[in-house]
């Protein structure tokens, strides 16, 4: 299952408001993020990882 965030108020199994976070199965609730009603499902491993700082490389000469 993944995690929605909640754009606008609507009656689910329960009620969920503005800003909660939903938890289900993509395709049962596919209509509603269609509707922008859930927001796209977040997912940690989508995300791009952070770019790492690099060292600078000593130059030959010194």
């Amino acid at each position: 299952m993944q995690k929605f965030k909640v754009l606008r108020q609507h009656l689910g199994d329960r009620m969920y408001l503005q800003g909660d976070v939903r938890e289900a199965v993509e395709a049962d609730v596919a209509h509603l993020v269609a509707a922008g009603v859930l927001g796209a499902p977040e997912n940690k491993a989508e995300a791009p990882p952070e770019a790492k700082a690099r060292r600078s490389r000593k130059a030959a000469d010194e």
